[in-house]
């Protein structure tokens, strides 16, 4: 969860919304927490979308990035040249508290540029790449080439609705290759925009963006985001937004491999001679059998808040 502050940046000289005559807009999105003592974290987030619109085309440059770094749990060290027996443990109160440094935990970030250009004022075609990074999801680097065509639905004061879909090329970097999934493959895109204005101070805006491979049906992934700002003055704004990612075939990931046995006699001249382990549910001996191989989980959630500030 992250709770931001945020600026939004001047508008570029001329800046017009979608539709109207061309010109520039930018808005940007600072954020920074950092708690010190008993906890130990810092997180930064940056988010930042660029436009430019002409007549009868749009472009659209966004980035989006969160890191967070974190401090382990502070722990006794024992002072060197003490002596105990193995399997013991010192007694003395030679020791010294160790501090961890800090170092990263999360790191997010998603990088996209669109380019759109009407072809009717209801029918357009798209084309556009991005690049994201997601450390605890696993993947590493995953880029994606896209085009195709669009319709928009509503475009007015109160009310916008657009949706996109076309053909993707996605060329991927898992942090433990998968033999069961294809790293570049061409797929299938889907892109909705919603924006509305409820009342005179709310407004609502739905982001989705869904990317599945032609390889294999199941998989594929779904990103979202929905937020809801309050004018509060002309200069201050209220915006919370929820971000969901979602990966059907989430990547692979070491996880340790654990047994709990009981010892027990051998009940067939087929086993060996003397005692043997036999795993159980509960209690037991714990026994570690090395490293195995599980999928991450499949969806993670953006939780911000931010407070924006317009001049």
């Amino acid at each position: 969860m992250v709770f931001a502050v945020a600026v939004a940046a001047p508008s570029m000289s001329g800046a017009q919304e979608d539709g109207e005559p061309s010109g520039w807009g930018n808005t940007a999105e600072l954020s920074l927490v950092v708690t010190e003592g008993n906890a130990e974290t810092q997180t930064f987030g940056f988010k930042n979308t660029l436009r430019r619109t002409w007549n009868s085309a749009r472009l659209r440059v966004r980035f989006d990035g969160v890191r967070a770094k974190t401090a382990d749990e502070r722990f006794l060290l024992v002072n060197p040249g003490i002596r105990f027996p193995v399997g013991g443990r010192p007694v003395t109160s030679d020791t010294r508290v160790v501090t961890p440094s800090v170092e990263p935990d999360v790191e997010q970030y998603f990088i996209e540029g669109r380019f759109d250009k009407n072809i009717t004022d209801r029918l357009f075609w798209n084309t556009g790449a991005g690049w994201d990074r997601n450390n605890d999801a696993g993947i590493l680097n995953r880029y994606v080439l896209f085009g195709g065509v669009g319709n928009v639905w509503f475009n007015d004061d109160d009310l916008s609705f657009s949706t996109t879909y076309g053909l993707s090329y996605t060329d991927r970097e898992e942090k433990d290759p998968d033999p069961n999934k294809n790293d570049v493959f061409g797929g299938v895109r889907f892109n909705s925009d919603y924006a509305q204005r409820l009342g005179s101070v709310t407004l609502f805006d739905s982001d989705v963006i869904v990317n599945l491979s032609l390889a294999e049906a199941s998989d594929y992934s779904v990103n979202m985001t929905n937020a809801i700002g309050i004018e509060i003055t002309e200069a201050l704004a209220l915006r919370v937004s929820l971000q969901f990612l979602y990966e059907n075939e989430p990547a692979l990931e070491d996880a340790s491999l654990v047994a709990l046995v009981k010892l027990v006699e051998p009940v067939s001249m087929q086993e060996q001679q003397g005692s043997l382990f036999e795993t159980v549910s509960v209690g037991g001996i714990r026994l570690d059998l090395g490293d195995g191989k599980i999928r991450k989980n499949g969806l993670d959630t953006i939780l911000r808040t931010a407070l924006v500030i317009s001049f």
